[in-house]
Parts: C-alpha cells; structure tokens; sequence
C-alpha cells in the first residue's frame, strides 16, 4: 500500500540522485521557501498534487476493506531561469526534470506522460508557497502525470 507521503518521497528521491542528470537547485512543495541568490541563477520549485480514487475502486479483492484504489496524481516542477540565457536553456533545464519521471515505474509510483510547457516570462506566474520575486526570470513548467494505488 503506498501513501501520499511515500509516493511524494520516492518522487523527491528520483528527482535528488545523483545521477538524475539535473544540474540545478530543486526546492519543494511544504519546504522552506527558497532564498534567492543576488545573482540569479536556475532552479526549480516543485508541487505534487493528488487528485484521489475518484469514483471508488480501480478493483475489488477479499472484501471490504481489500479493494484496489488508484490515486491519480501530479507533478509540477516550475523551472526558472535567468531571463537573457534564452529560452533552449529553461526548457533543457525542464526536459532534465522530466526526463527523469517520463515512463519511470516502481512499486510506489508509475509514472506516464512528462511534458514541457513554455511560459515565458516569470512575472507571469504566481507559484503558490514560492515567496521569492521571479521577475529576472523566465520559465517553463514540467508536468508529469502519476498514480499509485492503495489498498483498503
């Protein structure tokens, strides 16, 4: 049975190894807000939202209390980096993030579509939990569907 708890954990860990092949800061969801370098420089800020079993059991098995559930979930890491770089430079940065959840499975989470989406602009986005200015930066979000599933 794998909990939020533990599917976010498995998804910090995957994203922190060290040979994930990410060369920039990864601050997360419900950690101290990042503190911003004077000199900008990239990083990333990562949100994981689960949308649950929606409608009941994925599958039933031994009765109550032994049904298969399917939590679906989400990751959002908002990727920033110095505007005047050019924009092949954020969006390396977001393929780098999600490169390394796109298709990844384990007994925890399993992981599907992993994309990249341009943003532009910092100043156009407001990131929930991110207190920190973002207006010398420019942006791209990785997106990655998920689910896990618990029993119960």
């Amino acid at each position: 049975m794998t909990t939020a708890s533990e599917a976010f954990a498995e998804i910090r860990e995957r994203l922190d190894a060290e040979d994930s092949g990410i060369e920039i800061d990864i601050y997360y969801q419900g950690d101290d807000a990042p503190i911003l370098p004077d000199t900008p420089a990239a990083f990333a800020f990562v949100f994981f939202n689960v949308d649950g079993s929606r409608g009941g059991p994925a599958a039933y098995g031994g009765g109550r209390g032994r049904n298969l559930y399917r939590n679906r979930a989400s990751v959002e890491a908002y990727v920033f980096s110095p505007i005047g770089e050019g924009m092949e430079i954020v969006l390396g940065h977001a393929e780098a993030v999600a490169a390394r959840l796109r298709s990844y499975r384990s007994d925890v989470i399993s992981c599907f579509s992993a994309d990249v989406i341009p943003v532009g602009h910092g100043s156009a986005l407001s990131v929930p939990g991110l207190n920190s200015e973002v207006n010398n930066y420019q942006a791209a979000i990785a997106a990655v569907d998920l689910h896990f599933d618990q029993i119960g």
